[in-house]
């Protein structure tokens, strides 16, 4: 199957709003994981950079979705952002290096445990229509009418490529590499350096201290 591409400016903003979302929130998320990823020094566990990127790319995400009614869910090992209707969960993870290139073939760097699975399931029972398609199997639950989307970062050597994409399998090795449709956002140009984050810097506060009569 081939996925709905969605990769100029004309097709993305307008698909991203039909889903109540803005590329410049989900670019927010992925930069925000590249920060706290660059800002890792050698002195941290060598596990703890991707972690670091992931979990502060669904606290960005969370933070500048909030005001539009989005809220958080703690699905076991899988947090998601689900949308104010519940309709729609998103889910964060690090995409190989065809990620954000169009007509390529991203999939997730991990493999998905049986929540991912799951969710993945349900977006195959309720995928949309298409020409040629068998109808999908509609669900007895109306609990478990939740599509989960997959925002996909992949860091490269001179830029940060990301997307938004509606999973719909996973591979033998268990990671997500079949799509029903694919959202390109705009890659943003890195320089290859690190970044760092220097704190502003306080005024000097004098303190009055005085002996108690």
């Amino acid at each position: 199957m081939t996925a709905i591409l969605h990769a100029e400016p004309t097709s993305v903003l307008p698909r991203l709003q039909q889903l109540g979302l803005s590329e410049a929130a989900l670019l927010r998320a992925v930069m925000a994981g590249y920060i706290a990823k660059s800002n890792c020094t050698e002195n941290h566990p060598p596990l703890f950079p991707p972690i670091a990127a992931w979990s502060e790319a669904v606290r960005t995400l969370r933070d500048v979705l909030k005001p539009e009614g989005w809220t958080r869910f703690n699905d076991q090992n899988s947090p998601k952002t689900v949308s104010p209707d519940g309709s729609i969960s998103i889910i964060v993870s690090t995409g190989n290096e065809a990620t954000g290139i169009p007509h390529a073939e991203p999939a997730t760097t991990s493999s998905k445990g049986p929540n991912t699975a799951g969710a993945i399931e349900i977006n195959r029972s309720l995928q949309l229509y298409l020409p040629g398609m068998e109808l999908p199997v509609p669900l007895q639950d109306e609990d478990e009418k939740v599509t989960t989307w997959i925002l996909l970062a992949h860091h490269a050597k001179n830029e940060l490529r990301a997307e938004l994409s509606l999973p719909l399998d996973v591979g033998s090795d268990g990671r997500v590499s079949v799509w029903q449709e694919r959202i390109i956002l705009r890659a943003q140009p890195l320089d290859g350096e690190q970044v760092v984050i220097t704190p502003p810097v306080q005024p000097d506060i004098d303190v009055a201290v005085r002996r108690k009569a």
